[in-house]
């Protein structure tokens, strides 16, 4: 056979080389998606774990709340205090950090409360008690009355300060009311003009929950609570707070016999000493992973039997409370 003339020669050895050059950019690019597979795969497995420590953080605080019920059965005295909310924990686990507190629910105002069951009237008492409180926390850039048009389910302003849908038809992103109750506290941020600092100011003091079947417990209530709910003024309000923590309220009686409660002027209309909704906050670290739940459980107080209402993966600052490592 005769040899390639020269020419033929060149062009082989470009094809050869463009044949190598091309595999390695199809084994690079395969390693590449490879390697991002990979850590892809490996980030939805470390996010999925983190969700388990946290989903098991929420089944051993219900073991707690049972425990808490048992207790009270068994020794015929049902009262929450503040004792298993009043700090939060921190655990190492597995690769892992938890940390978890208990919120009490009823120890706020239920926004929801403002209108009674049949979506249409106001509460007065609740409105005369929300008013206090946002009197009590200096809150300028919302009124009672918005929230009382946010839940009512007619279009009619419950009073000068009340807003309907035109109000919100006219915003730069135009939306309606809601015209039914809060499924969170969070949509205090639709109403017009709430400034964040008052929305942060608000948010320890008021829940979203079921209208018309929440007490307020007066045991775990905050102070500026307990003065939306009285005439305590300030001096007496910390006094209360101070004594209730080591010596809370085991009945109802005993509350209205204190001294320093029977002269506050307190309507002890739907007040009670007992919750049945609490809250399980859960922050799991894993890594350089971060896992959020916030969990709410009803406990039925006459069997102890415990339901879990609502989770939250998207709220952040969880953990408000003094850590105790466990």
């Amino acid at each position: 056979m005769r040899p390639l003339p020269q020419r033929q020669q060149g062009v082989a050895l470009m094809i050869v080389i463009f044949i190598f050059a091309l595999v390695s950019i199809l084994s690079v690019g395969m390693y590449n998606r490879q390697s991002l597979f990979i850590q892809s795969t490996g980030n939805v497995l470390a996010q999925s774990q983190a969700y388990q420590y946290a989903i098991a953080s929420e089944i051993y605080g219900k073991r707690l709340l049972k425990a808490d019920w048992d207790e009270d059965k068994e020794n015929s005295e049902f009262y929450d205090d503040l004792e298993q909310t009043k700090n939060s924990i921190l655990i190492p686990v597995e690769e892992a950090f938890l940390q978890a507190q208990f919120n009490d629910l009823q120890g706020k105002l239920n926004l929801n409360d403002l209108v009674l069951v049949d979506g249409k009237t106001a509460n007065a008492l609740m409105v005369t008690r929300f008013k206090k409180l946002f009197s009590r926390l200096s809150i300028q850039t919302v009124k009672v009355d918005v929230l009382l048009d946010w839940i009512d389910i007619d279009q009619d302003p419950s009073n000068i300060d009340g807003i309907e849908d035109g109000e919100y038809l006219s915003q730069d992103t135009p939306y309606r009311n809601a015209s039914q109750p809060f499924r969170s506290v969070s949509e205090l941020l639709l109403l017009p003009g709430i400034s964040q600092e008052d929305y942060q100011n608000l948010l320890p003091h008021v829940s979203a929950l079921p209208q018309g079947y929440v007490s307020i417990n007066v045991n775990t209530a905050s102070k500026e609570v307990l003065q939306s709910l009285s005439d305590l003024n300030d001096a007496d309000a910390d006094s209360v707070a101070e004594q209730r923590e080591s010596s809370p309220w085991k009945t109802f009686a005993d509350f209205q016999a204190d001294p320093l409660i029977s002269g506050a002027n307190f309507d002890f209309t739907n007040l009670e000493v007992k919750s049945e909704f609490f809250e399980i906050a859960t922050l799991i670290t894993l890594a350089d992973r971060k896992a959020r739940l916030v969990s709410v459980i009803y406990r039925n107080n006459k069997d102890g039997v415990m339901q879990v209402l609502s989770r939250d993966q998207g709220q952040k600052y969880l953990i408000t409370k003094d850590k105790i490592a466990l």
